[in-house]
C-alpha cells in the first residue's frame, strides 16, 4: 500500500525542465543539511503543493506554491508559516534558496532527482522501536514494541488511531530470526504507509480533514511448530469509508515462512463456505449463539471463508466477515479441533496436532 500511495503522492519527472520542480522527488540538502523533497503539479482547484523532511525525521514540512511568483510557502505540522522556497529544476537537480518568514535568514538549496518510491528511504532506514513491556503466552515470552508516529489530522468529534505497535518473539533460531525480521518488516511498513496517509490526506482533502491509520501486532497463539500472529488496523486516507479489520497469519518456527492454512481444510472448503454444506450448519449453529445470532439480518449477512482461518489453543477459528454495511454482524466461529476433523487433510490433522 505505501509504495502506491507515494507513486500517488510523487509523480514520475517530467522531461520537460519547466516542470521538473512541480512534479518530482529529490535528495540533497538545504545549508548542509540533507533532506528528502516531494513536489506535486497544481491539480484541479488545487495549487502545486509538496512536503519535505529533514534527515530521517517522520514529520513533513508542507510546501504550497503560489502561481503568480512560483514561491513555495512552506508550513509545519500545526499550518505555521516557517518559510520561503524559491526553486529551479532541470531534468536532474534542483536548486534554489531557503529564507526564513522574515527573509532574516538565507540557506542554499541543492538536490538530485530520485525515484518518487525513494522518498522515504532514509526515514525507513532510521525507524527504530520502543520497547514498552513484555508478554507470555503459553509460557513462551515475547516484547512489545512501539513505533513513535506523527498523530493523524482529526475532525471535530472524531478519534483517529495513530498507535503503531509490532512485537518481537524471544528466542533463537534461523525459524524465529526470519519470523522477527517479517513482523518487523511489516510493521515498518506500516509506519510509512501511516506518513503517506497523512501526506495524501493534506494535500487531498486539506486542513481539518481527518486522516491516520493504527496497526498492532499481537500474539494469538505460540507452540513448538507454529506462532499465530494478530494484526488490527484501522484509520482512514479518503473515500468512502474508513477501514478497520484484524489479520491472522501463522508462520512455521522452524523456517519462519507464512502457512496457507486453507491447505489444512479439504479443497471444496478451500472458498465460502456453503451455509447449507454440514460444516456450514456447524458454523451457523455457533453462531446463533453469539448475540448477533438472533438476528434474522445478521443471519443472512455473515459469511466464512476457508481462506480465512486460523488455529488457537484446542480449536480451529473461522474468521467472520460481512458488507460493510453489515460489519456489526461480523463473528469470528471457533470449533474444536476434534469436531472439525472430518473437514481437514492429512496436511491439517498434523499440522493442528500442535494446538491440542
Amino acid at each position: 500500500m505505501a509504495a502506491g500511495l507515494t507513486a500517488a503522492l510523487l509523480p514520475l519527472v517530467s522531461a520537460a525542465a519547466t516542470d521538473a520542480c512541480v512534479a518530482g522527488a529529490w535528495r540533497g540538502t538545504i545549508g548542509g543539511t540533507p533532506v528528502s523533497i516531494a513536489l506535486n503539479a497544481a491539480q484541479n482547484d488545487q495549487p502545486a503543493m509538496g512536503r519535505y523532511y529533514y534527515r530521517n525525521s517522520l514529520d513533513d514540512l508542507t510546501l504550497v506554491r503560489d502561481p503568480k511568483t512560483d514561491v513555495w510557502q512552506e508550513l509545519d505540522a500545526r499550518e505555521r508559516h516557517t518559510g520561503w522556497l524559491t526553486l529551479t529544476c532541470d531534468t536532474s537537480t534542483l536548486r534554489g534558496e531557503w529564507r526564513s518568514p522574515d527573509g532574516a535568514k538565507r540557506l542554499p538549496i541543492a538536490a538530485t532527482a530520485i525515484p518518487a518510491e525513494a522518498y522515504g528511504t532514509p526515514r525507513k532506514a532510521g525507524l527504530r522501536p520502543r520497547l514498552d513491556k513484555t508478554g507470555a503466552i503459553d509460557g513462551r515470552r515475547f516484547e512489545h514494541l512501539t513505533y513513535t508516529v506523527p498523530d493523524g489530522a482529526r475532525t471535530p468529534g472524531q478519534s483517529l488511531g495513530t498507535t503503531h505497535q509490532g512485537v518481537r518473539l524471544i528466542g533463537s533460531g534461523p525459524g524465529i530470526d526470519a519470523l522477527n525480521a517479517t513482523l518487523q518488516a511489516k510493521a515498518v511498513d506500516a509506519v510509512m504507509e501511516h506518513l503517506e496517509c497523512v501526506a495524501a490526506g493534506r494535500q487531498d482533502r486539506g486542513v481539518g480533514a481527518g486522516y491516520g491509520s493504527s496497526q498492532v501486532q499481537s500474539v494469538t497463539a505460540w507452540n513448538a511448530s507454529f506462532a499465530v500472529i494478530q494484526t488490527s488496523i484501522e484509520g482512514y486516507c479518503g473515500g468512502a469509508h474508513p477501514w478497520h479489520g484484524n489479520h491472522f497469519a501463522t508462520y512455521r518456527l522452524d523456517t519462519g515462512a507464512a502457512v496457507d492454512t486453507a491447505n489444512w481444510l479439504l479443497p471444496e472448503l478451500r472458498q465460502e463456505i456453503p451455509k447449507s454444506s454440514a460444516l456450514g450448519r456447524l458454523l451457523m449453529n455457533a453462531y446463533e449463539r453469539t448475540p448477533n445470532g438472533p438476528d434474522a439480518d445478521c443471519r443472512d449477512a455473515i459469511r466464512w471463508d476457508g481462506r480465512a482461518v486460523h488455529a488457537a489453543a484446542g480449536q480451529i477459528v473461522f474468521e467472520g466477515g460481512t458488507s460493510y454495511a453489515m460489519t456489526p454482524c461480523a463473528e469470528d466461529i471457533a470449533l474444536p479441533i476434534d469436531v472439525i476433523q472430518p473437514f481437514l487433510t492429512p496436511v491439517g490433522r498434523e499440522a493442528l496436532k500442535a494446538f491440542r
